[in-house]
């Protein structure tokens, strides 16, 4: 059965409030945010030193504000560790300490305020009764650590699986029999055809918020018959949850303590729904606030209210990529680290990634320049080996390896080629 014929009724009344109440709401917690920041963050004192902030009273004046983007934050934190000024005790007031691939380096917190991904969970009808399968990694990055702090909230017992062997996750599957999947859906679907392979008992999983990965009509079409209700959130570890998905499956909706703009990356301008631009997101929160944070992601909005009752404004979900970054398997890879990579290998003359889908995976192939000085009498499957292994070391993802003729790849400044 379609989950748009499951619509739930009992949406929370602060998700079903007039956009002039939400408006008002957020413009004063705005104004908090901004006067707390210039007084306590160093990053905005220096960045807001030349603003007159008492022009900045709603969204549309935020457009007077810098964008900060990810980039941008590796540089900073590089300059003024940990966090590039953006916390003013730095180390002693997170919870957790996080380092994403980029690298990048983020702070948590225990609490799940600060991720907002109840709202994410709750509209995928996640309760009390259920046991969650928690599938992403618990191992520096914070996507583990963003669910995990949702199902707390709504006391839901967590099975931490991270990257756990097959095996043991199977034995797991068969013992607890948890009713919900946290993780990416690409691996669901491997999950599911390991239980059908090799499970004692069939799928006890019913439900399922998924996210780091794209949810293609065929992964619906599959999640569907096999009656596992699938929907999806849009998160980054900076911010949290963003956006999250109904039953309706009409559009992301952008929880209650994100202010987003849809930007054009040439302009800087809002965009009208319908037209495509950079997702810009104010995240209203006290701890490690980010004011107008680029996320790179390419969305547009979408006009009306969801079916489901909630009115915030909705997204259309993924369109792309503003820059040549890109997500693989819930990962972040960028131009730079395959540029650090060819610095730190000089058997690489060139290098480009290809990413595709294949059989609803995510494929990368890196296609490979070799250095003709540094390739004599060198094996070729030794060279390919080095060169993944350098990769998954700066990239924390596997990727084929295609050796190319020198002077095979196009000169055209594209270092990632997302063909997805």
């Amino acid at each position: 059965m379609s989950l748009a014929s499951n619509i739930k009724t009992d949406v929370p009344l602060l998700e079903r409030r007039s956009h002039e109440e939400r408006s008002a709401s957020q413009d004063q917690q705005l104004h908090h945010l901004l006067t707390s920041t210039i007084q306590y963050i160093p990053y905005y004192q220096k960045a807001f030193a030349n603003i007159d902030l008492s022009h900045i009273h709603d969204r549309k004046s935020l457009e007077l504000l810098p964008i900060i983007r990810k980039d941008s934050l590796i540089e900073l934190q590089a300059n003024a560790p940990p966090f590039g000024g953006h916390l003013p005790d730095g180390l002693k007031e997170a919870d957790y300490l996080f380092a994403s691939p980029g690298p990048i380096y983020e702070p948590g917190f225990m609490n799940a305020e600060y991720w907002s991904v109840v709202s994410a969970l709750q509209a995928a009808n996640f309760t009390e009764d259920d046991v969650i399968f928690n599938t992403f990694s618990y191992h520096l990055t914070p996507g583990a650590w963003i669910f995990d702090s949702g199902a707390r909230a709504i006391g839901c017992p967590v099975i931490p699986v991270g990257s756990a062997p097959r095996d043991l996750q199977i034995q797991a599957l068969d013992h607890y029999r948890p009713t919900a999947y946290c993780g990416t859906p690409d691996y669901l679907k491997q999950l599911i055809s390991f239980v059908e392979t090799d499970g004692t008992k069939p799928l006890s999983i019913k439900k399922a918020m998924v996210s780091g990965g794209a949810l293609t009509p065929s992964l619906r079409e599959f999640f569907d018959e096999k009656n596992v209700e699938v929907l999806q959130c849009y998160a980054t570890a900076e911010v949290g949850v963003i956006a999250y998905e109904s039953p309706a499956r009409d559009g992301l909706i952008v929880n209650e303590d994100v202010i987003l703009e849809i930007i054009d990356p040439d302009t800087g301008k809002s965009q009208p729904p319908g037209l495509v631009g950079e997702v810009v997101v104010t995240k209203l929160r006290g701890s490690y606030p980010l004011i107008r944070f680029g996320t790179g992601d390419l969305s547009c909005l979408v006009e009306g209210n969801s079916p489901c009752g909630r009115t915030s404004p909705r997204i259309q979900g993924w369109l792309g990529r503003a820059d040549m970054t890109t997500k693989i398997k819930g990962m972040f890879v960028r131009p730079t680290q395959i540029n650090s990579l060819v610095s730190q290998l000089p058997v690489l003359e060139r290098a480009r990634l290809i990413v595709d889908r294949d059989n609803d995976k995510d494929k990368s192939i890196l296609h490979c320049e070799l250095s003709p000085a540094e390739i004599q009498d060198r094996d070729e499957d030794e060279i390919e080996n080095l060169i993944g292994q350098k990769f998954r070391d700066l990239c924390h993802i596997r990727a084929s390896i295609s050796v190319v003729p020198l002077g095979t790849l196009p000169d055209d400044g594209k270092i990632i080629v997302d063909l997805r």
